[in-house]
């Protein structure tokens, strides 16, 4: 294969069910720029599919790659695009919806690099049909996306997969994406921290969604560009959510919500997907937020273009047809833009379990930096986190002046590459980082990081900067038993670098002693900690002794919370 090859790729556009007539395929194309060689499965260097017979638990033959040709695309081979129960359809479509999610956070305006996985070995596998039971979900230690089935109960004979629903695939594969990012929150011991876990992946849903031609084309029509009308791109999961509840149209999640923590209402806080709900709201109430803004400001520019060049009022209808013309890109900048405010602020949490408030924090402070005249969308985000509990108050999201002058000639590309001058830098700042002393401490590998970004009024800017983050443990009082009396619980602080000036932009920490753990939304996630492992103490899916809960000098340490809830159903 040529450096850069065009690879025209294929997924499930929207979960099965009754093919409208005169359709020729289910799958919605993607033209994908390959650097690397593919093979049959589909495999990349990155992902590849393991098909695995249910009924043997032999390896089934991969869909066949065809290499591009003259000037046609590779692709890989489908037998027929109206046959979802056929192997190389699953295949094909699971492989390509990974692929994209993948596409979609290392644009150059997003995280602006290659993904790295939170563990060992460049590959990810993706296992369409792992087996039979109402689940998904993303496993490190076997380095797999695994994939199940059930019996569709509105069709004797069928199953349902959940590797043809491109919001499970979205969102397991953000999972495994953010474990790259955050990987401390893998171990997390806080619903908070698992529940945000959550509500990235079900936005990963969501961002896929509205890059799906032919579902949006079909949103748009059938709202006339109102997406307040569907429910398309809110609820996640419907089939899966209709099989395993027993309801006609209940989804797992509905992201357009008004959950708060001051009102839970039926939500179960303990239940980290139930608790995912209140910060998917806020941020799905920004998305929309953010489209009734741009699709408004697009409409009265157009608006006055065309009553100038026809040199009259546009009448009523004119006006409706003209706002719905607008509506695909207006929807398509407002997630673009949404994807920047969310996404990129991944990179700004500090390392250890976190709250809301610290990723709200880190929305407010990577925004400010990349956009620094645009504060609209950081005081929408303020004022909903307040409105919904995740913080006392719409002030407590405020960027805190780091404090924090670094010398001129700081030689930054040593920082980066050198784990023996990131260590040494970490010493000599050691008190201004927040690590207690006399406690061991992790420097996380050093980010050198830059970024496109659309200012407002539509300039195009470069920003750059080296995202240096260190993370340690300390015990939180925890008495269960006659042998746990703490908790361990890690901690952290992120120190985002400009490159130019040398000169820390934003300080991030969960440091008791950061001015913006004062918060009671601290206080808060701290006291859900302890009532989310005594009940799954008490509960027996928390057994200490067995190899991720283990309890030393009297200190329960936990180890891939996030994982065992999901292998467990929950």
């Amino acid at each position: 294969m040529a450096d850069t090859s065009i690879i025209k790729l294929k997924y499930m556009d929207t979960e099965p069910g009754p093919v409208p007539a005169n359709t020729k395929t289910l799958l919605q194309g993607w033209e994908y720029e390959a650097t690397e060689p593919l093979l049959d499965g589909p495999v990349s260097r990155r992902v590849a599919v393991i098909d695995l017979d249910p009924a043997t638990g032999a390896v089934m033959p991969g869909a066949k790659f065809i290499a591009p040709k003259n000037q046609a695309p590779g692709r890989y081979h489908i037998a027929n695009e109206l046959d979802p129960d056929a192997t190389d359809f699953k295949q094909v479509s699971v492989f390509t919806a990974v692929v994209r999610m993948m596409s979609i956070f290392e644009a150059p305006d997003v995280l602006g690099r290659k993904l790295r996985w939170a563990f060992d070995g460049e590959q990810l596998l993706v296992v369409p049909r792992a087996g039979k039971m109402p689940n998904a979900f993303y496993h490190r230690d076997s380095r797999s996306l695994q994939f199940f089935f059930i019996d569709d109960p509105k069709a004797p004979g069928k199953l349902i997969h959940t590797c043809l629903s491109p919001d499970i695939v979205a969102h397991e594969a953000t999972h495994a994406i953010l474990d790259g990012i955050a990987p401390d929150l893998y171990d997390a011991t806080s619903p908070q921290s698992l529940a945000m876990h959550e509500a990235i992946a079900d936005l990963g849903a969501v961002m896929l969604a509205v890059r799906t031609q032919r579902l949006l084309a079909r949103v748009m029509n059938a709202t006339g560009g109102d997406i307040g009308k569907s429910e398309e791109f809110n609820s996640i999961a419907r089939q899966f959510g209709e099989a395993v509840y027993g309801e006609d149209g209940r989804p797992l999640r509905d992201l357009s919500n008004d959950a708060s923590m001051d009102n839970p209402g039926n939500l179960d806080l303990n239940e980290p997907h139930d608790l995912s709900t209140v910060l998917t709201g806020a941020l799905y109430a920004l998305l929309v937020r953010e489209y009734k803004t741009i699709q408004e400001e697009d409409f009265q520019k157009a608006l006055r273009k065309e009553s100038a060049e026809l040199g009259r009022s546009l009448t009523l209808i004119e006006q409706q047809k003209l706002r719905f013309s607008i509506s695909g890109l207006a929807l398509f900048k407002a997630t673009e833009k949404f994807k920047r405010i969310a996404f990129r602020a991944l990179d700004y949490l500090p390392p250890g379990e976190i709250s809301f408030a610290d990723f709200g924090r880190a929305m407010v402070a990577a925004d400010t930096y990349s956009n620094p005249e645009d504060p609209e969308p950081r005081a929408f985000i303020k004022a909903e986190f307040a409105l919904r509990g995740m913080v006392e108050h719409v002030t407590s999201l405020d960027p805190i002046a780091p404090e924090f002058d670094l010398p001129a000639d700081l030689d930054l590309a040593q920082l980066v590459n050198s784990d023996w001058a990131a260590y040494q830098f970490a010493e000599k700042w050691r008190a201004k980082l927040l690590i207690p002393p006399n406690v061991p401490f992790a420097v996380r590998p050093r980010l050198d990081v830059s970024r496109k970004t659309w200012r407002k009024g539509g300039e195009k800017v470069m920003t750059r900067a080296v995202l240096f983050k260190v993370a340690w443990q300390v015990p939180q009082i925890f008495r269960y038993g006659d042998n746990v009396e703490e908790v361990a619980v890690a901690r952290g602080t992120m120190l985002a670098i400009d490159w130019e000036t040398r000169q820390v932009s934003t300080m991030l920490s969960t440091s008791p002693d950061h001015p913006s753990q004062k918060d009671s939304s601290t206080l808060r996630n701290d006291a859900m900690r302890e009532r989310f492992l005594t009940a799954n103490l008490a509960e027996g899916l928390l057994e200490p002794g067995s190899p991720n809960v283990q309890v030393q000098n009297g200190v329960l340490r936990v180890r891939a919370m996030g994982q065992m809830l999901h292998m467990m159903g929950h």
